[in-house]
């Protein structure tokens, strides 16, 4: 009977010792909290350990206001040069090839022309008829001015020789086309032949002849680019072309060159949008190319410096989250117990640099508040995931 009594008193005990177990702390719970009805995102210390999320204050950087823009390498056609045949006939000569530098006044080629020929036997010619009909002309004044004969002749001998001067400037003209100088032609040194020279210094960019070949005026021989002249020219949405101006500076860059950027500055904007771009070109100078071989036509990427840089709050670029077109920080709201809670700030970046991003904020976040630098992507997910829940 003892016994039995014992037994009675020792469940009676257990059962009051179950009803008073305290309940589990919300802070050890491995629930994941999402946001609450003040928009506060809750994570578990489970959760934060293993994502890995750090927070910190934001330090202050000043990096200027870039926008990233997408370019290509570029010679204006004024420093460009197509070289070609100035009459008909037969290249007996290239003095250039592909990939040639040449500076203005090179010998390109020489250019076999009978007319050449003909023009300078016109042009002795009609010299030694000018010759004949000065002196006919010299002759007559005088017999004029004595009334020794009359008037009409010395007329036809004044008009014979104005004739023949104009015919010889016509000719000397034509001679000099050609790039010979009519006061050094002489019966003994008569050019069969053409020299075709340089307009411009650069490097010749293509050829589209060789020797031997028959041309016709106008045939192109070769094309010449100034390199020294070669620029980048960066494509601008209307969105941001009343940002612009000359002056701006811009730092571009290659895929085949990474990590390696060059410094530019604008020195001319177009006044009329890129029809096949759909975007105003702007025209930067390459101050120096940082011995990189760089080819006319070429892809490159840019960022162009809007502002001056200033001091303001800077972040991973991972630690900023984007959500459509709008931009947050998430803020640490408060810690219990190992867990965090965390508070969606809207903001507005500025410019990044070394992995870093500038950003300020719709509504002030005090001083010394600390900002989620890693994860920041999975405790957004974690806020949108309550969300949805809700929703449904």
């Amino acid at each position: 009977m003892q016994y039995k009594s014992l037994l009675i008193i020792a469940f009676v005990l257990s059962i009051f010792s179950c009803n008073n177990q305290p309940a589990p702390s919300e802070g050890n719970s491995e629930k994941a909290g999402g946001r609450d009805g003040a928009g506060v995102i809750h994570l578990s210390a489970g959760q934060i350990k293993r994502a890995g999320i750090t927070w910190a204050e934001a330090e202050k950087r000043a990096i200027s206001t870039a926008i990233p823009l997408t370019g290509e390498l570029c010679i204006h056609p004024e420093n460009r040069a197509v070289v070609s045949a100035l009459a008909a006939g037969i290249i007996q000569e290239l003095n250039v090839g592909l990939n040639k530098s040449v500076r203005k006044g090179d010998l390109i080629a020489t250019l076999r022309n009978p007319e050449m020929v003909d023009l300078q036997q016109q042009y002795l010619e009609n010299a030694d008829r000018l010759a004949f009909l000065q002196t006919e002309y010299d002759r007559y004044k005088v017999l004029k001015d004595d009334n020794a004969t009359a008037t009409k002749n010395f007329r036809k001998a004044e008009a014979d020789l104005r004739a023949a001067g104009t015919t010889g400037q016509l000719l000397g003209a034509k001679l000099r086309f050609y790039g010979i100088d009519p006061e050094k032609i002489s019966p003994s040194g008569i050019r069969t032949e053409l020299r075709i020279t340089a307009p411009v210094s650069g490097l010749v960019t293509a050829m589209h002849l060789s020797a031997g070949t028959s041309v016709q005026a106008g045939t192109a021989i070769c094309e010449i680019a100034d390199f020294t002249a070669l620029h980048a020219d960066l494509f601008v949405f209307e969105k941001d072309i009343l940002k612009i101006k000359p002056g701006q500076k811009a730092a571009i860059s290659f895929p085949g060159a990474p990590g390696k950027t060059l410094n530019t500055s604008v020195f001319a904007v177009d006044k009329v949008l890129d029809p096949a771009k759909n975007a105003l070109r702007i025209h930067t100078r390459i101050s120096n190319t940082g011995n990189l071989s760089l080819a006319d036509g070429a892809y490159c990427d840019a960022r162009l410096l809007i502002d001056e840089a200033f001091p303001a709050p800077a972040l991973p670029n991972d630690a900023i989250v984007r959500d459509g077109l709008d931009e947050y920080v998430l803020l640490l709201d408060r810690e219990e117990n190992g867990s965090a809670f965390f508070k969606a700030v809207k903001v507005k970046t500025l410019g990044s640099e070394d992995g870093l991003t500038t950003f300020s904020a719709e509504t002030e976040i005090p001083a010394g508040s600390k900002i989620v630098h890693k994860g920041a992507y999975f405790v957004w997910s974690q806020g949108k995931v309550e969300e949805f829940g809700e929703e449904e």
